[in-house]
């Protein structure tokens, strides 16, 4: 029962690119647009990568040591899933239903999650939000193909945390890499794909029914302002959002810093931005490390006391716990 990191499970997708594979070691022609680095879901399961536990699959651990690596979960499953995202070209514009509808319809949970904005170009935007009235409106457009009239935009820089709760209506646009922390499910809801077809003039399935039954209408989830946090210079530890389904946080150092859990008895999944270091902890009686590098996401058994990072020089790691 140690802090383990797992290897990346890389996702081809049609709008992905090239400019990840280096940092995960990933030989690939085919465009990569995420990297899922800690997963419980069986559509892409962590398999841990090194120390006694290596080979055992995320499932395998919370089965085995479920006081150490589940704690008391929302889900019976590790109720976080954790990617890397880049987007070459722009991702649908899509929606992803909460855990009442999910539930009852796909027999999974909803997907609340957050973005963690690693990179973006001059005049990034991403779509967050639209001007959707009502569900005939809404239906309309779909009919007329004026869905791009209703897309509401903000713009997007590196270092931006975004809040996106289950129901609102969004979509990465090109030249974005984030680093997503939500809700482990996989269930989303294709809105609008840019008018995109394949080589034989087929586009991607949309799932304008359930968007539909889902979509938030009138006044928006959440305040715009209070769900987007710029990114600013001197921020030292910041806690970027608190919600029922997670807490996130962005830590800057170049000293050494001592952790004791977000939330006593609950992992934390400790996750690498920029720069390098080494994490400390006794196990058994024993101390042992585990270099930090760009990537890595490491699991933090609950039953720890305590854990240390050792910055090389500046470190920028993003917490999450529940």
């Amino acid at each position: 029962m140690y802090p383990v990191k797992f290897k990346p499970v890389p996702m081809h997708r049609i709008w992905g690119g090239d400019g990840l594979k280096q940092m995960f070691h990933v030989e690939s022609s085919d465009p990569i647009g995420e990297y899922w680095v800690v997963s419980g879901h069986p559509n892409g399961m962590s398999v841990v990568s090194e120390g006694p536990l290596a080979g055992r699959t995320l499932h395998e651990l919370t089965e085995m040591y479920p006081s150490a690596y589940l704690g008391k979960s929302p889900q019976p499953r590790f109720p976080l899933l954790i990617k890397f995202l880049e987007a070459e070209d722009d991702l649908s514009v899509q929606i992803h239903p909460d855990d009442t509808y999910a539930q009852a319809n796909e027999g999974d949970f909803g997907k609340t999650e957050a973005w963690y904005v690693l990179d973006a170009k001059a005049d990034g935007k991403i779509n967050y939000g639209h001007s959707f009235p009502d569900r005939e409106t809404y239906e309309r457009a779909v009919q007329s193909g004026q869905v791009k009239d209703f897309l509401e935009y903000r713009d997007v820089r590196k270092g931006d945390f975004v809040f996106v709760p289950a129901r609102t209506l969004h979509a990465l646009l090109a030249g974005t890499k984030v680093l997503e922390i939500q809700q482990t499910s996989d269930v989303t809801y294709r809105v609008y794909d840019w008018d995109r077809v394949d080589a034989n003039g087929n586009g991607r399935a949309l799932h304008v029914a359930k968007a539909a039954d889902v979509l938030d209408y009138g006044q928006p989830l959440v305040d715009v302002e209070r769900a987007w946090i710029r990114n600013e210079e001197g921020i030292e530890h910041q806690r970027l959002v608190d919600c029922p389904y997670f807490t996130i946080e962005s830590i800057v150092t170049s000293e050494p810093l001592a952790f004791t859990h977000g939330h006593s008895g609950n992992p934390d999944v400790l996750i690498v931005v920029e720069g390098a270091g080494e994490l400390r902890a006794t196990v058994d009686g024993q101390q042992q490390s585990l270099s930090l590098s760009p990537g890595d996401a490491v699991l933090i058994p609950g039953t720890l006391e305590v854990y240390e990072v050792l910055p090389q020089s500046s470190l920028t790691v993003v917490r999450t716990f529940y």
